[in-house]
Order: C-alpha cells, then sequence, then structure tokens
C-alpha cells in the first residue's frame, strides 16, 4: 500500500476512531477551556476560521459568543456534520485555492492539526493563513510539544502524526508570512468542572510545575516542557 493509499484509508476512518459522535456540542469545562485559550479576547462580531476543526467543539463554541465561524476539515463525517449546522466551508487544501480571501478573518484556529502535515504544506499554510488574516489578528495553533519528553505521547499517539512542532520550528516555518508569536506556553489551566475533579487537577499542576521548575535547573534550560502547546501568532 502506497502512503498516499495508506493516509486516505487513515482519514476515512477517522471520526470513528477518535470517537466523534455529537459534533458542534461542547461541554462546561470545554467552554472555560477555549475562554481561557483566547485570553480575554472578545469575538462578538468576529470572523472566526477553524482549520481541522474535528468534532466541532470550538466553532460551535465561538459561535455562542457571537462570532461568525468557518470550517476547514478534509473528513467526510466533519464536512457533512459542517453542511448539516450550517456551517460556511472553505476547502482542506485553501492554500491551494482561488477561493481564500485577504484580510477576511480575526481569529484564526488549529487546535491539534499542524502535527499532521509535512513541513511543505505547513509552509504553504501558513504563508495562506497571513494573508487571509485581517492586521491584529490572531493564529492559535495547539500541538504536542515536540521540545518536551512529556510530549512523546502525544505526538506518537496518533498514527496520522508526521511533524514534530516546536516555537522554534514553527516560528522558522512562518518567517517571512509576517506571522509573529504573540504567546507560547502550555495550555490553559482554567478553574471549571466538578471541585473534587479540580483540587486533583491543582495538586497535579503543583507537582508538574515544581518537578518542571527543577528539570530546568538541572538541565539549564528555559525550554517550555509541558507536553502539549498553545503558540499564539499575531499579523
Amino acid at each position: 500500500m502506497s502512503e498516499a493509499s495508506l493516509s486516505d484509508q487513515l482519514y476515512a476512518s477517522y471520526d470513528g476512531w477518535k470517537g466523534w459522535v455529537k459534533p458542534f456540542a461542547f461541554s462546561a469545562e470545554l467552554a472555560a477551556y477555549f475562554a481561557a485559550e483566547m485570553r480575554g479576547r472578545s469575538l462578538a462580531g468576529a470572523d472566526v476560521l477553524e482549520i481541522g476543526y474535528g468534532n466541532g467543539e470550538f466553532l460551535a463554541w465561538a459561535r455562542t459568543q457571537g462570532a461568525r465561524i468557518t470550517g476547514s476539515e478534509i473528513t467526510p463525517g466533519a464536512i457533512e456534520a459542517a453542511k448539516i449546522e450550517a456551517v460556511a466551508l472553505i476547502p482542506g487544501d485553501f492554500e491551494t485555492s482561488q477561493q481564500i480571501e485577504a484580510e477576511s478573518y480575526d481569529v484564526i484556529a488549529a487546535f491539534d492539526v499542524f502535527e499532521h502535515l509535512d513541513a511543505a504544506m505547513l509552509v504553504a499554510k501558513l504563508s495562506a493563513i497571513s494573508t487571509m488574516l485581517r492586521p491584529g489578528g490572531w493564529l492559535v495553533l495547539r500541538y504536542p510539544n515536540g521540545q518536551s519528553p512529556f510530549g512523546l505521547f502525544a505526538q506518537h499517539g496518533d498514527a496520522t502524526h508526521i511533524l514534530a512542532l516546536s516555537r522554534a520550528k514553527v516560528e522558522q516555518y512562518a518567517a517571512g508570512t509576517g506571522l509573529k508569536t504573540l504567546a507560547y506556553g502550555g495550555v490553559a489551566r482554567p478553574g471549571a468542572g466538578p471541585i473534587a475533579k479540580r483540587l486533583v487537577r491543582g495538586v497535579r499542576h503543583f507537582l508538574r510545575d515544581c518537578h518542571m521548575k527543577v528539570l530546568r535547573f538541572l538541565y539549564a534550560t528555559d525550554v517550555e516542557l509541558e507536553p502539549v502547546a498553545v503558540h499564539i501568532l499575531t499579523k
């Protein structure tokens, strides 16, 4: 079987493998998480594009915040779900499409997507994203942290992952696009959910932060060690 055929086969059954059964629905915890990742930026009246929207939780949440939403996907199930929800779509290969419009989005998000791309495709998408973003617009990326040993589980837990990414690599790929890093770090930690769950999570985060500080001291580095990174670039 060729590499292209294997990729097509994997993505044909991807929705089921991920367990996506309630598209365009989100929990209160996810709502708190998305709000935290937006760092207080209002989406009311904003044009928001999500690349690889998957089960549609972020777009559904963004719509409740007053955003005009658009999605881009390649899996048949996700595309059909978006049509049922009347979500505007652009092609999955938008970087080669004539349908993209310059300065048409305020926020473009790609949660757990860029690690699925090869380097050439990633560079092409970043260039197209820069074209589509309005001045001051945000590109919000989430990806397994390729500079952390704790990111190996996330990176190698999916056969469709190709690139191991880091802040430095994404900035190198984005060179010449006009996209610059605004913020970079681990995923947001909103205080949401049942009290018991929040307490356990708080203890874990405290112990993890202590562990990270010790490792940074021992190895004389300030590299982000969280397993998954969130990278916000702006135009």
